[in-house]
């Protein structure tokens, strides 16, 4: 059955067809959560809380990329905040006990944060696809075999579309440098 045949049943109040989707896509998303995050316990959750969101969002899918990148994008999104959530976490125990090692150590720390929330800022900047492509292949460290797996695409066009993404991101990165 067509991707939006299920979402309109599910949209109907069809729960066997939301399961279905679920199935469909459980051990990609529990994949890309545990890759994330390293820890089966906390992936387990993520995926469980991805698929709420998809259930809870789904009347906001529309159709401008497949169901499987989108169910892809709120499973990576949602392992992202359980980062930042145990990084709070570890923060604070680090703080109540003052656990830091030195001053300097935390200066790079912070230097290192500025670098990735920028790079994270200007991928945002991207058209979805273009973000996805780059996000998957460097901050993901997915080869391009899996990211045609991910994505459903060919192995050249994968490469074309990661050519391309490039492009834009040095764009967007030398127009904020120079802001």
């Amino acid at each position: 059955m067509d991707p939006k045949e299920y979402i309109q049943r599910v949209l109907d109040g069809d729960q066997e067809a939301f399961s279905a989707i679920v199935e469909t896509y459980q051990s990609m998303v529990f994949a890309l959560c545990l890759s994330v995050l390293k820890n089966r316990e906390l992936a387990e959750e993520a995926a469980q809380d991805t698929f709420v969101k998809v259930y809870r969002k789904l009347g906001t899918f529309e159709d401008k990329s497949s169901l499987k990148t989108w169910i892809y994008r709120i499973g990576y999104h949602t392992a992202i905040d359980y980062t930042r959530k145990r990084r709070m976490q570890v923060q604070e125990l680090d703080s109540q006990y003052n656990l830091s090692d030195s001053a300097s150590n935390m200066q790079e720390e912070l230097e290192q944060d500025e670098r990735v929330r920028g790079l994270k800022k200007a991928i945002g900047l991207l058209k979805d696809e273009q973000a996805l492509i780059i996000t998957l292949y460097y901050l993901e460290e997915k080869n391009v075999k899996e990211i045609c797996e991910i994505l459903g695409l060919t192995d050249s066009n994968v490469k074309i579309k990661l050519f391309r993404a490039r492009k834009a991101l040095k764009k967007v990165l030398e127009s904020t440098s120079n802001e």
